[in-house]
């Protein structure tokens, strides 16, 4: 009989997950209309970083 896969077998073959992405999702005001626009970004976070700082830098960067 062929060996049952589990969905969780299935992630542990994939060994270059060195980080995680997080859904970044931030407010900014246009200059032409006045008007609030809504922006997403997929953020890649290393692991063994904080998230919050990588964020926080993320947002500081985009914001310049």
């Amino acid at each position: 009989m062929a060996k049952k896969q589990s969905f969780g077998d299935k992630v542990k073959k994939k060994d270059g997950n060195d980080f995680k992405v997080a859904k970044l999702v931030y407010s900014v005001k246009s200059e032409k209309t006045n008007a609030w626009k809504f922006m997403e970004k997929n953020v890649r976070i290393p692991n063994g970083e904080n998230d919050q700082k990588v964020l926080s830098n993320f947002i500081s960067k985009t914001a310049e």
